[in-house]
């Protein structure tokens, strides 16, 4: 049983639109930066939720298509509490219904934003499951508040009779004659949050989502939602292909916990971090093993080409300040944590990473003696897209003996949402699997599928088959025998 199960609110059905197709694929995919588990897609909020009761679930948070959950690389030293944290958390409490983002009419009617909602599936069956509340302007009894600052205040509301023109009115009605809170969003969760269905400005909207029309010629006919979301899309999009990330953000469990054999020939790396040499070091390696690195971002390889030929394995830190001088903004995007470039960053920030990733390793002179085996070791950098021609990879592959490859979340990223359907990555991923499986059955894998379920712990062979026999589709993920991992 889940505690916490995610809904889909689609009123649409299969009726889709080109924009609300694309609206629901992004709500889907962003999800999945944290959460793996089942979707329940419903074309209502009580069709949704009746779901979640009959999957035994405790909470259920509610996503209208075309809400998307943006969550910021935020540092474990700033104890800042992001959208799935601060929902955890909520989730932790008894004494509600609901928690949502609260707002009043002109009328002073208080009601819940359908966009996004989470529900206490425990206390919505105490309370008889009762209907969200539409509005259809007929006289009802309702909740009112007489001022914005009341919103939260539960003991400054009042119940009268006037039309229901608010949504949610009847969850808000329930809870005050139950004695239990609603429960508002905090700032944590509303500043990872966009509602991008704003019908005032879909058409303008769709012009960049859709049509590939610029933002500046349309930015001022966008909600601010909108704007907000399309200006941090748009970063990653228009830099991804020269992006570098200096750590790995995801850990290494992965590695440490799979089962070792023989030492290994090849091993094959997206351009990012250190994990390939923590794949050496957890599978073993010899004097001649090769490090192939590949990427579709060719400052990534050029970077970790310097590190590897310039750098001795002592103060990381120090060395990145090197990096940055010799591969300048903006001819690199840094991929670097919540609101941080090469010009604003806070230097004790890149410490407490770089100290963390030599605790990983066993201390500093640890990790510098592992690094100057791993630097020996011959190296191999190749420009390689994998969603497009990836013959060359596996040339290289089928001839690299006993091998391993990590492609992290290749076939999951932002610029691959925005420029691919859900259908056309799933085709991407498949393909990619297919054709590894077939020039090198036995080499082990590790990354994220076309849904952002980790893979690892398997040969390319076995997770083919695996693979086949999946027919959960991207609401319903099968779980395969891996370690889950975040990415």
């Amino acid at each position: 049983m889940n505690k916490l199960i995610f809904g889909l609110l689609n009123p649409y059905g299969e009726q889709l639109s080109a924009l609300q197709s694309k609206l629901r694929e992004l709500t889907i995919a962003f999800s999945r930066y944290r959460y793996r588990q089942e979707i329940l897609e419903g074309q209502s909020i009580a069709e949704t939720l009746n779901m979640a009761v009959d999957r035994g679930a405790q909470y259920c948070l509610i996503q209208s298509v075309g809400h998307v959950i943006d969550e910021q690389w935020y540092l474990p030293h700033w104890q800042r509490q992001g959208f799935h944290k601060s929902i955890a958390a909520l989730c932790q409490q008894q004494d509600f219904l609901v928690a949502g983002q609260l707002y009043r009419s002109e009328n002073h009617t208080l009601g819940i934003e359908p966009n996004c909602i989470l529900v206490n599936l425990i206390q919505y069956q105490k309370v008889g499951m009762p209907e969200f509340g539409e509005v259809d302007w007929q006289p009802r009894e309702v909740v009112t508040v007489v001022s914005e600052s009341a919103l939260s205040n539960s003991a400054q509301w009042q119940i009268k009779t006037q039309p229901s023109d608010v949504q949610g009115w009847q969850f808000v009605l329930h809870s005050l004659q139950h004695n239990l809170g609603v429960r508002a969003f905090t700032q944590d969760i509303n500043y990872n949050r966009f509602d991008l269905n704003v019908p005032t400005s879909q058409q303008h909207f769709a012009k960049c989502l859709l049509d590939s029309h610029s933002l500046s010629e349309v930015e001022n006919k966008l909600a601010p939602t909108q704007l907000a979301f399309l200006q941090r899309a748009q970063k990653q999009i228009q830099n991804a292909k020269k992006g570098v990330f200096l750590l790995n953000i995801e850990s290494y469990d992965d590695l440490d916990n799979e089962p070792k054999d023989q030492a290994l020939d090849s091993v094959f790396s997206v351009a990012a971090g250190f994990k390939a040499y923590r794949i050496l070091a957890t599978q073993g390696f010899h004097a001649n093993s090769e490090v192939v690195f590949f990427d579709y971002s060719q400052q990534a390889l050029a970077v970790r080409q310097f590190i590897v030929e310039h750098w001795d394995g002592e103060d990381f830190p120090a060395f990145v300040k090197r990096v940055f001088a010799h591969f300048p903004e903006p001819g690199c995007f840094y991929q670097l944590w919540h609101n941080t470039d090469t010009k604003n960053i806070d230097w004790q920030d890149l410490e407490h990473l770089w100290q963390t990733e030599l605790e990983r390793w066993g201390g500093a002179q640890s990790f510098k003696a592992q690094w100057q085996r791993f630097k020996a070791l011959p190296h191999r950098y190749m420009h390689i897209d994998l969603l497009a021609d990836r013959q060359a990879l596996f040339d290289v592959i089928e001839s690299a003996g006993h091998s391993y490859i990590w492609w992290s979340n290749a076939f999951f990223t932002i610029y691959s949402h925005w420029h691919f359907n859900a259908q056309q990555r799933e085709s991407f991923y498949r393909d990619w699997v297919s054709s590894l499986a077939q020039c090198a059955p036995k080499c082990r894998v590790n990354g994220a599928d076309h849904n952002n379920c980790a893979v690892n712990g398997l040969t390319a062979g076995r997770y083919q088959g695996l693979l086949e026999e999946q027919t959960g589709g991207e609401l319903n993920p099968q779980t395969l025998p891996c370690l889950d991992m975040q990415f």
